[in-house]
């Protein structure tokens, strides 16, 4: 058999692939831009990599109070942040104006198990009047078994020490309170229960006691 010779010149070089302009007919042509991830002058461009990269490595937001033992911080609790009283430690009155000088403070603890009255109750007249006279009668004879003096001018605190630790709103044992204001004033510890001789009354939910009792701490002002 004869060989025919390669010839050189027929053999075809592969021709590296170049991005047309793409024309539309009425509109001037557009020009390509670079590959993509290629920046201006064929260089490689590196700012999705560098952005990746600080997504990855930015450090997470933290919330939360700090934990002095760990040295780290814990999540945020609803309840955190907030100034809260110790159960049954009686706060100075809010109702005392400014500049007001007080005394002696003297408490009188009501028998517990004794039934009170509360402005959730549905009772009948009836027997929401004995009720307020039970608790008018305990509080005159708690006042004088105390031997607690006569006194011109007082800020009450009215504490109730439940039975269990449920969370209750103090104002509701209010009625309670006016009934045992009624007794210190039918022992002579007070002329009155108006304004003149009560600067305030205040209402406060105390530590568990068995049973549950009521007890008021009476605060002299002097000034």
């Amino acid at each position: 058999m004869t060989r025919t010779p390669k010839n050189p010149a027929a053999e075809v070089t592969p021709v590296p692939h170049r991005r047309v302009a793409r024309t539309v007919p009425g509109e001037p042509a557009v020009a390509p831009g670079p590959p993509r991830g290629t920046a201006a002058g064929g260089k490689t461009s590196t700012q999705p990599q560098e952005r990746a990269a600080a997504r990855t490595t930015a450090p997470a937001p933290v919330t939360g109070d700090a934990d002095p033992a760990a040295g780290d911080r814990l999540p945020a609790s609803p309840g955190r942040g907030r100034t809260q009283t110790p159960a049954g430690r009686a706060e100075p009155s809010s109702a005392l104006p400014a500049g007001t000088t007080t005394g002696r403070t003297f408490t009188i603890a009501l028998p517990a198990g004794l039934k009170l009255l509360s402005l959730n109750d549905r009772l009948h007249y009836g027997q929401r009047y004995r009720r307020s006279q039970d608790i008018k009668k305990a509080a005159c004879v708690m006042a004088l078994k105390a031997k607690v003096p006569r006194l011109e001018r007082v800020s009450v605190v009215v504490e109730y020490q439940p039975r269990d630790r449920r969370e209750r709103d103090a104002d509701n044992i209010s009625p309670s309170g006016k009934a045992a204001l009624d007794g210190i004033v039918a022992a002579k510890v007070l002329a009155d229960d108006s304004k003149t001789y009560v600067t305030g009354v205040r209402c406060t939910i105390g530590e568990p006691y068995p049973l549950g009792r009521l007890v008021l701490h009476l605060t002299e002002v002097t000034a």
